[in-house]
């Protein structure tokens, strides 16, 4: 069983005053120095111009960033839109993203959709390209100026034969080119995670290097380790370093993050997690290292419905070796598991009073396509500016909005490579589409070997309630169809167990899904 169930498309909208005047400030920072800055004629940002810039539009989370991230985010594992303050958050550069358990959040629905044009406030304007296969080629962000949409920055990806992103490439307009900043090369393991990243950053003299991050992963694919280096005098230096532990379920027990200090790894800080019966995190407590000793830092609570919809999050500080109530998130959702509002609680005055909330709107194929946001000022809610972020299938795609009001459109993508065409790097079980259901969905699994498979699914009892023998297959990726015509409302669980002609591999995994009707 898996920690959290995994929608095949999902939108999260944040809004916290915090960010708000976070990304002001880098924004301002950002246009004084496009206005004042040139580098020996050419089209080039400072370095430190360049970090702010990314940090304030979500673009890059350095090590340190991260640790804000394990720190102060409801899950820690892979949040960069909890400290993103601007349009973008490309999972090339925060690649945890790719290959983590998915977050910890209330899963907003969808399809095979990907939003082509995104409106804030009806004055910035966001546009997406993909490629034949449905991967996100390039990104524009536009203002309206004079009635005339302007540019302003882009990013832009590729990706090898088998999709996995291998270069990320970040731009911004000057003037009337194009001036590249920054990018981000990866690597890959023969399965297809993602074994390395290379961030790289343009100076007078060509691209240097800047950072660089390394992986490893467990026999199940879960992501073990994580070493992050510094390009410091020519050599890479090490910086951070991450190390991951889970239980049977494969669910995120523990991750410790240490500093390079005096040529040996220090710890600096930890997190525990527990779940409940179902595979929902329902606490996650974090730790400092203070005097050799490990020293409450942050504490979050988590409720569910009965079907796996989380209702609240709640994060606590020690303080005064006692737990402080600090910040507290609420969300509704309508009959189909689409969140409907998230309301936000801050602690003032000693007790946690309201702070923000966002209104949801969706189409009939259950995309996102509206964000509102509003403040409660002088004992009302009153519209402002809030930070919208959202993701879309399992990509990990990720972008953060603000205003508003926040308008998005989609289109469907029609891929011209089946999944039969492109040969399987490794066993996978995919989370069903659509989910939640009714009365049929469709479950996906590949094989890199032929095998012969079976998929069984389970009532919460543990009860069998199908079998689908699919015998001997061969390389690549299929679909069942199961109707869960005849069952009632619930959550279910569906099982693969596939063992290669030869005998000499062996794949077990579980998923859960929604039935309601």
């Amino acid at each position: 069983m898996k920690n959290k169930i995994v929608m095949p498309n999902k939108y999260l909208f944040t809004s916290k005053r915090s960010m708000e005047m976070k990304s002001f400030f880098f924004q301002g920072l950002l246009f004084f120095c496009l206005l004042t800055i040139i580098t020996n004629g050419q089209n080039l940002l400072p370095q430190q111009a360049i970090e702010n810039f990314k940090k304030s539009k979500g673009l890059m989370i350095n090590p340190e960033e991260e640790m804000l991230i394990h720190e102060n985010s409801m899950s820690s594992r892979d949040l960069p839109w909890q400290v993103s303050t601007g349009q973008r958050q490309d999972p090339t550069i925060n690649p945890r993203v790719n290959n983590r358990k998915k977050k910890d959040i209330p899963k907003l629905n969808g399809s095979m959709y990907r939003p082509v044009v995104t409106i804030a406030d009806s004055n910035i304007r966001y546009s997406y390209t993909y490629n034949q296969n449905g991967n996100e080629l390039t990104w524009l962000e536009e203002s309206l100026s004079d009635s005339t949409w302007v540019n302003f920055w882009r990013g832009s990806s590729s990706y090898d034969s088998n999709g996995n992103k291998i270069e990320y490439l970040f731009q911004i307009w000057m003037t009337d080119t194009w001036a590249s900043q920054y990018r981000i090369i990866n690597t890959y393991f023969d399965n297809g995670s993602l074994h390395s990243g290379l961030e790289e950053r343009l100076t007078n003299t060509g691209w240097v290097n800047n950072w660089k991050y390394t992986y490893s992963y467990d026999q199940n694919g879960n992501w073990i380790t994580r070493l992050d280096e510094k390009r410091i005098d020519d050599s890479w230096v090490n910086w951070i370093r991450w190390t991951y532990t889970y239980d049977n379920n494969e669910n995120e027990l523990t991750w410790l993050k240490e500093i390079w200090s005096n040529d040996t790894w220090v710890n600096d800080s930890r997190q525990t997690s527990t779940y409940d019966t179902v595979g929902n995190c329902i606490t996650k407590l974090v730790e400092t290292l203070w005097n050799n000793a490990w020293v409450n830092e942050g504490k979050w609570t988590l409720t569910y419905d009965n079907v796996g919809n989380m209702l609240t999050e709640q994060y606590e500080t020690w303080t005064a070796d006692a737990w402080v109530n600090y910040w507290k998130n609420i969300y509704t959702y309508d009959y189909l598991g689409n969140v409907i509002t998230k309301q936000s609680e801050t602690r003032m005055n000693n007790a946690l009073e309201y702070l923000s909330k966002l209104y949801y709107t969706y189409d009939d194929n259950r995309n996102a396509i509206k964000g509102e946001a509003f403040d409660w000022v002088n004992g009302a809610w009153e519209s402002r500016v809030g930070f919208f972020s959202f993701s879309y299938n399992s990509r990990a795609d990720y972008y953060t909005i603000s205003g508003k009001v926040v308008a998005i459109t989609y289109e469907l993508i029609v891929t011209n490579v089946s999944d039969n065409e492109l040969s399987a790097k490794t066993y996978s079980l995919s989370q069903n589409y659509p989910n939640p259901f009714n009365p049929t969905t469709v479950i996906q699994y590949a094989l890199p070997y032929e095998s012969n498979v079976s998929i069984s699914v389970y009532n919460t009892l543990g009860e069998v309630v199908k079998t689908f023998n699919e015998g001997a297959k061969q390389t690549g990726s299929y679909n069942v169809n199961f109707n869960g015509e005849g069952l009632s409302s619930g959550i279910y669980l569906y099982s693969i167990n596939a063992v290669s002609i030869d005998g000499k591999q062996n794949f077990q995994a579980t998923k859960k899904m929604i039935l309601i009707k």
